[in-house]
């Protein structure tokens, strides 16, 4: 299959060297390349789950039971009327 990718221009050129170096044709050596990245990355393992310990807030007696459009609106009148 042929393909047209751009990638970094020092790839091609460290890709060249290492196919000079093992006396090998070009695409050879991007194959391996490939099929080894590819290995890799199925190997690695998942990100583990980051868990979340709840804690209590305390929130102030007159909020307990308000929905969060009575509590804004009940904010709102505490800042209306200049107290915190």
């Amino acid at each position: 299959m042929r393909t047209t990718l751009n990638i970094n221009d020092a790839i091609p050129q460290d890709l060249r060297d290492r196919a000079a170096a093992r006396r090998r044709p070009l695409r050879e050596v991007v194959e391996e390349a490939l099929t080894l990245g590819l290995a890799q990355q199925s190997k690695t393992r998942p990100t583990p789950r980051f868990r979340a310990t709840p804690h209590r807030a305390g929130h102030k007696p007159g909020f307990r039971g308000l929905s969060l459009n009575q509590l804004y609106d009940q904010l709102e009148a505490e800042h209306d009327a200049g107290t915190p």
